[in-house]
């Protein structure tokens, strides 16, 4: 639960961040974008444990789209790229629900 906490965190300030300083306007879509799913897929994921994979994934499109948009190293691709790998760990290390890990160590179900 702790690991979709910080991942909707990550995703909220991965938003609100588009519009705190000068993004060019591919970086500050893909913040939009990208802040916008992380959010929703961490809340999706409490209902459908597998979509956390669907996270793990728009990290590393988060972190591809960054450097394809970022025409040199500043604030905002660095900015993007520690949130993209924020977001990658934390879904890597959601586990489910209590009552699915259970489930799993009890009779072995994926």
């Amino acid at each position: 639960m702790t690991a979709r906490i910080v991942t909707v965190l990550l995703g909220a300030w991965l938003f609100l961040s588009a519009f705190s300083w000068p993004h060019s306007s591919a970086q500050g879509f893909i913040a939009l974008v990208c802040g916008a799913l992380t959010v929703f897929f961490a809340l999706l994921t409490i209902y459908l444990p597998n979509v956390r994979y669907m996270t793990l994934m728009l990290a590393v499109i988060l972190l591809v789209a960054s450097v394809a948009a970022s025409s040199r190293l500043d604030r905002t691709f660095w900015h993007n790229g520690i949130v993209a790998v924020a977001i990658f760990i934390a879904a890597l290390l959601d586990r489910g629900t209590a009552g699915a890990r259970r489930e799993r160590e009890l009779y072995g179900r994926i």
